[in-house]
C-alpha cells in the first residue's frame, strides 16, 4: 500500500522533469523474452498486481514486473510517469553489472521512440527542490494572509510527511547501477520513465512496449503489451 502511494505521489510532483530520449543501442548480444521460448516464463499478476516476465540464461535470472493496469494508471498521473519493477539474480561465477542508468523503454506504436530511465537520486533532488520552492512560496503567501496560517500549516505538515515518505521510497526502492557477485548475488527495485515527448503524445487503448537494460555482456529485452492480451479489458464507467 505504501509503495503504491509513493509511486502515485512521485508522479504528482514530477510535472516538469524531462527525460532524455534515444533511438539506438550499440550492437551487443541480446537476450529477448519470447512467449514459450526456452528459459522464458510468465507469471500472471498475483497479490502484488504485477505480471512477471522472466528470462533465465547461464546462471542469470532476470524478471520484469509490470502492473497490467499501468497504462490506465500512468495516464491519470500528472506527468504520465511509467514504472516497472526489475529483479536480477546472478547464479554464475563471474560478476555481472546491472546498468539501470542505461535502461530504456521503447514506445513501439509511437515511431519506436525510446525514453531513458530516471536516476533515483536525481529524482529525489528534483522533488526536494520543488518542495523547498513550494514551502518558500507558501511562507510568502501566508505573510499576506495571516488568517490562513493555522489551516495551511496543517496541510504543509501533511505534505512534508508525504514527501519524506516518497524520498525514502526512492532511496530504498529505486534501482541503481550495481555489480552482482558472490557478495551481492541479487538486486531488485523500481525503474521510472517519462512517457511524453516529441513523438509520444496521446496513447491508444492498447500499447506495445519494449523494456531494455544492459546486464553483463547482454542487452536484455522484454516486449510487453498494456493491457496484456491475457487480461480482460474492463470498460470504464461513463
Amino acid at each position: 500500500m505504501k509503495e503504491n502511494l509513493a509511486l502515485y505521489l512521485l508522479a504528482m510532483i514530477l510535472l516538469s522533469t524531462a527525460g532524455f530520449a534515444k533511438k539506438k543501442d550499440s550492437t551487443v548480444p541480446t537476450l529477448r523474452w519470447e512467449q514459450g521460448a526456452s528459459g522464458c516464463s510468465l507469471d500472471p499478476a498475483a497479490s502484488d498486481n504485477l505480471d512477471r516476465y522472466t528470462i533465465t540464461q547461464d546462471g542469470l535470472v532476470v524478471t520484469l514486473g509490470v502492473d497490467p493496469r499501468e497504462l490506465t494508471q500512468s495516464q491519470r498521473r500528472a506527468g504520465h510517469v511509467m514504472s516497472v519493477f526489475l529483479s536480477v539474480s546472478n547464479k554464475g561465477a563471474s560478476p555481472l553489472g546491472v546498468q539501470q542508468s542505461k535502461a530504456s523503454l521503447e514506445f513501439v506504436n509511437h515511431s519506436q521512440w525510446r525514453f531513458s530511465s530516471w536516476d533515483p537520486d536525481n529524482l529525489a533532488n528534483h522533488i526536494q527542490n520543488q518542495t523547498d520552492d513550494l514551502m518558500h512560496q507558501t511562507d510568502k503567501d501566508l505573510e499576506k494572509r495571516p488568517e490562513r496560517v493555522e489551516k495551511n500549516e496543517d496541510r504543509l505538515r501533511e505534505h512534508q510527511k508525504l514527501v519524506s515518505e516518497m524520498l525514502d521510497f526512492l532511496s530504498t526502492k529505486g534501482l541503481k547501477d550495481v555489480v552482482l557477485d558472490s557478495a551481492t548475488p541479487e538486486v531488485s527495485g523500481w525503474i521510472f520513465f517519462p512517457s511524453r515527448g516529441k513523438w509520444v503524445g496521446d496513447w491508444k487503448k492498447t500499447e506495445e512496449f519494449v523494456f531494455r537494460i544492459p546486464i553483463g555482456s547482454w542487452l536484455v529485452e522484454f516486449p510487453f503489451q498494456l493491457p496484456p492480451a491475457s487480461h480482460p479489458q474492463l470498460k470504464e464507467r461513463q
